[in-house]
């Protein structure tokens, strides 16, 4: 090591040093500060604990320092113990407290603890009754101050009919009015809203404005629309490439919809060179969570041997999963490896049983396939 890089080294070890004694100093003096009464260091010092910046993390060391500044009025504080008491940080979960002193941080203008409070009676908790009313009361004081969130949150008492009359136009309002503060979730339900017809007159391309503007934040719901609609030419010109692009988009951050309909671009060749075993990649990511289509897909191909090792008991494990959430074709399936025995013990019966089931849903491929079995 050359006696330049040395120095260089040594200085950098030196400013390490003296930076983490200056922080340890400043610790130290916070703390003191606090034990002395000093409100503002108190809730310093509380927040440090909790997020264990500069010392180690101590969620009920912090509760008890917002205690002591919320006794004495300090909004910060106020909220905050609220937060813990709702969060179960540092003391055992409790709405009851955790409403008290978001209401007292309310009291004094607090438009977080409004909204909180709404959220509180919004969906209540152990212990805790809802009070859909309390709760588009406290979203109202603080939208009418102009919070976002509670903003949103006031669109959906509306929408939903919590606590106020079903109002479509009153939700799309205050969407509105959230969606210009620049809410994400407020752009995701107008789209919805002008797509559906709901509230306004249905309006495609405005749905498609709204939604490929919060796609093009990386919104995975949003972007499965905008593909959707470049798939369908909805609101858009038709345009399968830009659908693909979507989808892709969508399927990568991991929205089960999209993973579905990723697979299914490469297992019909639309766009993309036909690809089974890509298909069966997203199909089987989709049905890992639950997506029924992509759990009959997956079982179909397991059954087949399409574009993955034709294996009868992953098949019948996944015919059964979107069998059970009601889907047709999977019950025909199966009906079909219960009727044969493949990847489950055979019974005839109750493989017919299945393939009725279908049949009875609209299934024609279960209603030619009972013919061929009487």
């Amino acid at each position: 090591m050359s006696i330049k890089h040395l120095i260089i080294t040594m200085m950098a070890m030196m400013a390490t040093m003296t930076i983490n004694a200056q922080t340890a100093t400043d610790v130290a003096t916070i703390r003191k500060n606090a034990q002395a009464g000093n409100v503002k260091a108190q809730v310093n010092l509380a927040n440090m604990l909790l997020a264990g910046k500069g010392v180690k993390t101590d969620h009920a060391e912090a509760v008890q320092w917002y205690l002591k500044a919320a006794n004495k009025g300090n909004i910060e504080a106020q909220f905050n113990l609220a937060y813990c008491y709702e969060q179960g940080y540092g003391v055992q979960k409790n709405l009851d407290e955790a409403v008290k002193w978001y209401t007292k941080a309310a009291n004094q203008g607090n438009l977080s603890a409004m909204n909180s409070l709404g959220n509180c009676y919004d969906t209540g908790g152990e212990g805790f009754d809802k009070n859909y009313a309390k709760a588009a009361q406290w979203y109202r004081k603080a939208a009418d101050k102009g919070y976002g969130p509670a903003m949103f949150n006031l669109g959906n008492c509306y929408y939903l009919m919590k606590g106020v009359d079903l109002d479509y136009k009153e939700a799309i309002k205050w969407w509105e009015k959230a969606a210009a503060k620049g809410n994400a979730a407020a752009f995701y339900n107008l789209g919805y809203c002008y797509m559906k017809g709901e509230g306004v007159e249905a309006n495609p391309e405005k749905a498609f404005s709204y939604f490929v503007r919060l796609a093009d934040t990386g919104d995975a719901r949003a972007q499965f629309e905008v593909a959707r609609m470049y798939q369908n030419g909805e609101g858009v010109a038709q345009d399968n490439a830009k659908a693909l692009e979507y989808y892709t988009k969508s399927a990568e951050r991991g929205f089960p919809n999209a993973q579905m309909a990723l697979g299914r671009y490469y297992d019909s060749g639309i766009i993309v060179e036909q690809d089974y075993e890509m298909a069966a990649k997203w199909y089987l990511r989709a049905a890992n969570q639950g997506n029924a289509d992509a759990q009959y897909n997956i079982g179909n191909m397991y059954y087949n041997g399409m574009g993955i090792e034709r294996n009868y008991d992953e098949a019948f494990k996944w015919m059964e999963k979107a069998a059970l959430q009601g889907h047709a074709s999977a019950q025909t399936g199966l009906g079909l490896c219960y009727y044969y025995g493949n990847g489950v013990k055979k019974n005839k019966d109750l493989g017919r049983e299945w393939i009725n089931k279908a049949a009875i849903m609209g299934d024609d491929y279960a209603k030619q396939v009972l013919k061929k079995l009487k």
